[in-house]
């Protein structure tokens, strides 16, 4: 090369792909796993984050270390993963309709003295419901019961996300705590 030319850098998407390694794997999984705690669930997210870090390579600017751009994108890869689990709930009605119990033959039949217990663990979720202050069985109803996230509760009542994420929680103790002591739950 003659010296007056002027080198150039390849440019980001010339530069070959980083090729991830077992260590880089353990530490992306080892993430997921304290998010998770479930090892099938974290090998899936993990390969899904590897796969987000390995198509986004030209997104990392070399600002911080590598390990925590990793770290970053497992550690959203597992929270995202968390709120679809979550969003995919499905809410089961406190009484079974009955044909629901009879469709499938496999499936055992529930005895009378079930079907009473759960009557009776559905009343007092209602009337504790129904006692609840104000404040909190709003935030419960919308958050358990139609499933929204802390964000849109906070949104829908004009409150703090704090407020609503503590509401939530006493709502939650409170109905948990009743159900315990009449002995519906240990």
């Amino acid at each position: 090369m003659d010296a007056h030319t002027p080198q150039t850098l390849p440019t980001p998407s010339a530069q070959p792909k980083h090729q991830f390694t077992t260590r880089e794997y353990n530490f992306v999984h080892g993430v997921v796993m304290r998010y998770l705690r479930d090892e099938q669930e974290a090998a899936d997210v993990t390969q899904e984050a590897l796969l987000r870090a390995f198509s986004h390579q030209e997104g990392f600017r070399g600002d911080s270390r590598f390990t925590t751009w990793l770290y970053r994108i497992a550690a959203t890869t597992s929270l995202m993963h968390l709120r679809q689990k979550r969003r995919a709930r499905v809410t089961v009605p406190a009484e079974p309709v009955e044909s629901e119990l009879r469709e499938d033959p496999d499936r055992p039949q529930a005895s009378p003295e079930d079907l009473s217990v759960c009557a009776e663990t559905a009343r007092h979720c209602a009337r504790t419901l129904e006692q609840m202050d104000a404040r909190y069985h709003e935030v419960f109803r919308l958050r358990f019961l139609e499933g929204h996230t802390d964000q849109e509760v906070a949104i829908r009542l004009g409150i703090r996300l704090a407020t609503a994420k503590t509401r939530a929680y006493r709502a939650r103790e409170q109905l948990r705590n009743e159900l315990a002591r009449v002995g519906a739950i240990a």
